[in-house]
């Protein structure tokens, strides 16, 4: 099997979608294969790889994406791998590469047994909402049929009178990719599970675009062209610099896989931080790179930027709780901005 970029990405998505050995073997006999043959072994990544090896050897990789589209209907990346549309999810760093990953602590393990409440105003999802107008999709076309996806948001510093939307390096950082590239908002679901009409933005070429790389702040930040005042709509997050320590609990909201806007709020604890990086666990998938890190008085923390699995030896984590996400301590992005804007 030639492993081409699409595919890789599909067995990062299945293995995000589904992460229990015991469903990989469902939807492999669903679609006629036969895993009890394969000596599948216990690494999600690794059974998923070899499913798919099969699948292609078999010509059932539609067959196989069919019955996991089953479960996960309105899935995009899933749909896309049917048809000849390919989406690309601005693969993020590999957190091993660009930060000293830590250990999750014993005591981070009782948080996650809920040794620590949980309980907050019910005005916090109501303020929660009023922050996610400002995260938009980033859509890079890079081909026919064929997109690379982030999120992103829109942000002000007191100090600096600008609007500026902000997202990963890795997501965007050559200017060449300015025309084919738009940001969307109101990409998400209304009250009633009912499509939002969405908004699309261009980057102004002519704008400030000031860029740090993947192992600096992982950052690009640039203006929208805005000529119907429409962007007022959508507000600003305004970023402050604040404090975070270990233990304490972050929220996110994102655009994985390119898909219409969510939210993580579940067992999202931090468990390391110095003045550069945020170490968190939570639940994050590709496209996610680039959306703001909250604490619970949403805060922006940090700009999400990797993720990955456990790294060996690392102690075992309560079933469902992904580990390795990091993003760029929002302090020091903050710094940037004010450094570039003085130029």
């Amino acid at each position: 099997m030639t492993w081409t970029k699409k595919l890789l990405q599909l067995n990062d998505v299945l293995s995000d979608l589904v992460p229990d050995k015991d469903g990989i073997i469902k939807y492999a006999k669903a679609s006629g294969l036969k895993p009890q043959s394969m000596g599948l072994g216990s690494n999600v990544t690794d059974i998923w790889n070899t499913i798919l090896n099969e699948a292609d050897k078999s010509s059932k990789i539609d067959t196989l994406l069919k019955s996991v589209l089953d479960a996960y209907p309105d899935n995009l990346y899933l749909k896309s791998a049917l048809t000849s549309q390919e989406i690309d999810f601005s693969a993020s760093p590999d957190i091993d590469d660009t930060a000293d990953w830590q250990d999750v602590s014993d005591e981070t393990l009782e948080l996650l047994t809920m040794e620590q409440s949980t309980l907050l105003p019910v005005n916090f999802l109501a303020k929660g909402v009023l922050k996610s107008k400002s995260v938009g999709k980033v859509e890079l076309k890079i081909g026919n049929n064929r997109y690379s996806v982030g999120t992103g948001f829109l942000f002000k510093i007191k100090e600096v009178d600008a609007l500026f939307f902000i997202t990963n390096y890795h997501v965007i950082n050559d200017k060449k990719d300015i025309e084919r590239t738009r940001i969307i908002f109101d990409y998400e679901l209304d009250v009633d599970d009912h499509s939002v009409p969405s908004r699309s933005f261009k980057i102004d070429p002519d704008g400030p675009w000031y860029s740090s790389g993947i192992r600096e702040y992982d950052t690009t930040i640039f203006q929208l062209i805005d000529e119907a005042d429409r962007l007022a709509e959508y507000g600003w997050i305004e970023l402050k610099e604040v404090e975070i320590t270990a233990n304490d609990f972050v929220n996110i909201i994102q655009h994985p896989k390119g898909e219409m806007k969510q939210i993580s709020l579940y067992h999202n604890i931090v468990t390391h931080t110095d003045d550069r990086v945020v170490q968190y666990l939570t639940d994050t998938l590709k496209g996610s790179s680039g959306s703001p890190v909250f604490n619970s008085d949403w805060e922006v923390v940090a700009l999400h930027h990797s993720g990955g699995g456990s790294k060996p030896g690392e102690p075992k984590l309560p079933e469902g709780i992904k580990s390795r996400n990091e993003g760029i301590f929002i302090n020091k992005i903050i710094q940037f901005v004010k450094e570039n804007c003085k130029m």
